[in-house]
């Protein structure tokens, strides 16, 4: 009797595995997409047509190990062209992920052939393993390349003409120090010259998807001879406002270029929306080890229901007060990339009818406080 019992029990398992291996099988020839599941217990790839017909060599197969199965993933691989740093990396993951609870891996691209693929993992846990799905996204990538090289010579296109106004302008200016009138409408000349290669700048930057810290150029720098110069430039160009700034003598890493136009950008809005005038302060100080730089105007204020969405593309304050102002809505979410490709965090408070408050929290890995200094700059 416990012979029959143990002979039932095995048949009744054996069944319960051909019925769980058809499932899988099954949902990976059903999907629409390139598809293929690796069993990490059984050592067990499965694969559909579609990705057979892109990798003949892919086919439903049994390993004896996870060793030789990822061996055979790492050779077909290389046969189809792909970049083997990419490959060994991808492969050392899905590995890793094998023992968490929780993998963390999403996506990869990767070449293949001809191809630009990619691939998408979901994990499952009964029984242990992973779906990938392979998605061609190479004629997508082609049109950012066809959008990069556009960008790059309409860069180029507008730099050229800026390039010869500021030359000319600078030119002109030595020749008329001696005509205060004359040298002071230059000076203007060459400030809207500048103020519109950043706005070129805003509108070139937007087009990337995203900055990264690979894309930075990062430097370590004194970070009151650059809050120096920034606010300087609004000497002339806005009578009737107040800018001032306070700060030790912090050196922070970061890309200068970048924090440069993240300034400028919120002070310029603190300006525009300070239509009557005030003060613009922008203070830097050290809180628990983080470099926090904030930029504040007495100026017209946000609305508490559209704080949330100051930092969204396109996106503009709709009230009385904000409406004669204009803008592209693009500013401040260039603000937020430049300062989440450095790893800091920006944050926005305001009082409608009072100011507002732009706070950047600079996360550094070397600081050097010196006794602080305070610098007003007015245009009376």
């Amino acid at each position: 009797m416990h012979r029959f019992r143990r002979v039932r029990q095995k048949q009744s398992a054996r069944q319960k595995q051909k019925r769980h291996t058809f499932s899988i099988a099954s949902i990976v020839e059903e999907v629409q997409d390139a598809m293929c599941y690796i069993d990490f217990s059984k050592h067990r790839l499965y694969t559909n047509d579609l990705l057979h017909h892109w990798c003949p060599s892919m086919t439903t197969q049994s390993f004896t190990s996870m060793e030789a199965l990822t061996r055979f993933l790492y050779t077909t691989f290389e046969e189809h062209g792909a970049d083997m740093a990419q490959v060994t990396y991808l492969i050392q993951e899905l590995l890793e992920c094998e023992t968490e609870k929780w993998p963390s891996m999403t996506s990869r691209r990767i070449q293949f052939d001809d191809r630009t693929l990619h691939l998408i993992f979901n994990f499952t846990r009964t029984p242990r393993g992973v779906f990938i799905m392979w998605r061609d996204q190479t004629e997508a990538v082609r049109f950012e390349e066809r959008k990069d090289a556009f960008l790059a010579e309409l860069s180029h296109d507008f730099r050229t003409p800026l390039t010869a106004i500021h030359g000319f302008t600078e030119l002109l200016m030595a020749r008329h120090e001696g005509s205060e009138k004359s040298y002071h409408m230059l000076e203007q000349v060459k400030q809207e010259s500048e103020r519109l290669e950043r706005l070129v700048d805003n509108f070139l930057d937007y087009q990337k998807e995203s900055y990264s810290a690979e894309q930075l150029n990062v430097s370590t720098f004194a970070l009151r001879p650059l809050l120096e110069e920034v606010m300087a430039s609004y000497q002339s160009t806005s009578p009737l406002h107040t800018v001032t700034f306070e700060t030790n003598d912090v050196w922070i890493q970061a890309d200068s270029e970048k924090l440069r136009q993240l300034l400028h950008n919120l002070i310029g809005n603190a300006i525009k929306y300070s239509p009557d005038g005030g003060t613009v302060h922008t203070q830097v100080e050290e809180c628990d080890g983080t470099v926090v730089l904030s930029v504040s105007d007495t100026g017209i204020g946000i609305p508490e229901d559209a704080l949330p969405y100051v930092f969204d593309e396109y996106y503009r304050v709709d009230s009385i007060a904000h409406q004669s102002i204009k803008g592209t809505g693009l500013g401040l979410r260039i603000c937020k990339r430049i300062a989440e490709a450095h790893g800091w965090v920006i944050h926005a408070d305001s009082v409608y009818g009072e100011g507002t408050t732009f706070t950047i929290e600079l996360h550094t890995r070397h600081t050097c406080l010196l006794p602080r200094t305070s610098l007003s700059i007015t245009s009376d």
